[in-house]
């Protein structure tokens, strides 16, 4: 696949990402939409408002329901009321509420509610912690004929003969429900008819959904529950409306997604072709810095297409000014680096001419001492022999010191070299081996002391590596110092790290000295100067201290001295 096609085809599928939002947001739009229509529903028949929208309109605060203004105004317009019951039974709310109404609901109270100019509707809510109220309402009714001429009736409670026709000829019924819920009489019902409670609250609170109207009565003398039941002249039940609004939304759905899918799908392909032709010169200017072309590319006239005349970012390309300035800054690291290469490669070069020079003295000592003692024309004395053979011994060792040295360095940068640690006061360690260090001969012209706070401070570390490093570091300091410089070792410990500190008030250094003062390439003094230095010491100490998982700080002033601090830091701290 070609670079444009694949550059389209990311931002095909980043404009469906794209897509996937706006259709997020339409979702969001068609929640408030169905808000607003079950509003609507509601404004227009209180009785078939959903117990999602109550859900939101009535909230519950400190124990007290707040109605919203669109269910007031929906209630006083049809000249209703609202009730808003817990589960205890107490009233937490209500609106336009007749007086007569209690503040405080039982389980009969609940049941045998009935106003002659009313029919109620009640819905269940749940509320926070589990809780459910209950919200009831009524609105006016202008009959309720057939319970009304029983309870007119002279023979009420009782059931006639001429109520029974009544019955019979307004093909409607009559059950009587004791406190329990059982069916203590029934006339003209259908068999093995029988309703809970919880059926006849939902029969009226969405009586549009009942095949039967039912009506009910509540007798306190007995304590019992008259229902009358007749067909629903008014029965239009929810899934049929709901199966409509189901097919006309799904039906917008697919239009209006297709609609985006096609849009998003052209705005696609516009963005690929705005946005290909700077990307494309960007990614040629990324595949010529990496064949070591640092330059940013140029047209067929000679021209930078990414600038305009003025030498400004080109107004196409703005949008990608971060970008830009990235490959510029880019541009600019790359030569650099390439340039502190050839200037790394010229110091290893030096470095090697210096070593090879340091090998090549003792060498030639090596070698002419060697044909000295090989030729039968002077006979040489013992002692002549013995200062031979020492000088001889001196620059073997030198050389397989040196030798060493390289081993190590490399053995160190490849991770190889073992690092056995073992817990070791450090103190009684270090004062034992400044009393050595002090008696060597490029030492006993400096002042060397010792600080510690602390009689003990115990650290994990590889003994003969920990002493390689005071070695070198100190070796350092002795020898590139005046006589009669101060040296002085500094130990100190928290629960965090140890730090041993190494400052003198010598020479000092400069930047580039204390800059590559730990580069295996880079030797501060020079190899004619003194032959005993390989330029290796300070990279090893540098490479050791690491190892055990510390640090070396350098702080260095010319002509006024160097602290060289060396922190191990201590298990689970760093």
């Amino acid at each position: 696949m070609s670079l444009s096609k694949r550059l389209t085809l990311h931002f095909v599928l980043h404009f469906i990402l794209m897509l996937c939002f706006i259709l997020l947001f339409i979702l969001g739009s068609f929640f408030f939409l169905s808000y607003f229509i079950l509003e609507s529903e509601m404004k227009s028949d209180f009785a078939r408002v959903s117990e999602e929208y109550l859900d939101l309109a009535i909230t519950i605060k400190n124990g007290k329901a707040v109605i919203n203004k669109s269910i007031k105004e929906s209630i006083q317009k049809k000249g209703g009321w609202l009730q808003v019951v817990d589960s205890k039974g107490y009233v937490i709310g209500e609106y336009n509420t007749p007086k007569e109404l209690p503040k405080r609901y039982s389980f009969t109270d609940i049941l045998s509610m009935d106003l002659n100019n009313f029919r109620i509707h009640y819905w269940i809510l749940e509320k926070e912690n589990s809780s459910e109220v209950t919200i009831i309402h009524g609105e006016p009714l202008k009959s309720k004929q057939i319970l009304n001429t029983l309870l007119r009736s002279n023979s009420f409670p009782n059931i006639n003969t001429d109520f029974k026709e009544y019955l019979v000829k307004n093909d409607a019924w009559i059950q009587i429900y004791d406190a329990s819920g059982n069916v203590v009489y029934s006339y003209h019902a259908p068999p093995n008819l029988k309703f809970t409670y919880t059926e006849i609250l939902s029969m009226k609170k969405r009586p549009w959904n009942s095949k039967v109207d039912i009506s009910s009565y509540y007798f306190k003398e007995k304590d019992l529950i008259f229902l009358v039941g007749t067909y629903n002249p008014y029965y239009s039940p929810d899934h049929i409306t709901d199966s409509i609004i189901s097919a006309s939304f799904l039906k917008s759905f697919l239009i209006v997604f297709g609609t985006l899918i096609v849009f998003a799908i052209i705005i696609s392909i516009w963005y690929g072709k705005k946005f290909g032709k700077p990307l494309l010169y960007m990614m040629k200017w990324i595949n010529n810095m990496s064949k070591g072309n640092f330059m940013e590319p140029k047209d067929k006239k000679g021209r930078v297409p990414i600038l305009n005349k003025k030498g400004s970012l080109h107004k196409r390309y703005k949008i990608f000014k971060e970008v830009v300035d990235s490959l510029y800054t880019l541009s600019k690291t790359l030569q650099q680096n390439e340039e502190n290469q050839r200037r790394m490669e010229k110091t290893r070069e030096e470095w090697i001419t210096g070593l090879s020079h340091d090998l090549k003295t003792p060498l030639s000592s090596l070698y002419g001492f060697s044909a000295l003692l090989a030729s039968n024309q002077y006979q040489w004395s013992s002692e002549e022999i013995m200062e031979m053979g020492r000088i001889m011994k001196e620059k073997a060792v030198y050389m397989s010191e040196l030798i060493e040295d390289l081993n190590l360095t490399y053995r160190l940068k490849n991770n190889a070299l073992p690092i056995n640690k073992e817990k070791t006061d450090i103190v009684s360690l270090i004062k034992e081996f400044l009393s050595t260090f002090s008696t060597t001969t490029e030492a006993k012209d400096k002042e060397i002391y010792f600080e510690s706070a602390q009689d003990t401070i115990f650290l994990e570390i590889d003994l003969k590596w920990f002493m390689r490093i005071l070695d070198n570091i100190l070796t350092n300091a002795v020898k590139y110092n005046k006589p009669g410089t101060k040296i002085k070792v500094k130990v100190e410990s928290n629960h965090q790290r140890t730090i041993i500190s190494i400052e003198d008030n010598g020479i000092g250094m400069d930047e580039e000295t204390v800059k590559n003062l730990f580069n295996r390439y880079y030797r501060g003094g020079n190899t004619q100067d003194n032959d005993s230095g390989s330029g290796l010491g300070m990279a090893i100490a540098h490479q050791l201290v690491v190892a055990h998982g510390g640090e070396i700080v350098v702080e260095s002033q010319k002509h006024v001295g160097t602290i060289i601090k060396v922190v191990f830091y201590h298990k689970n701290d760093v």
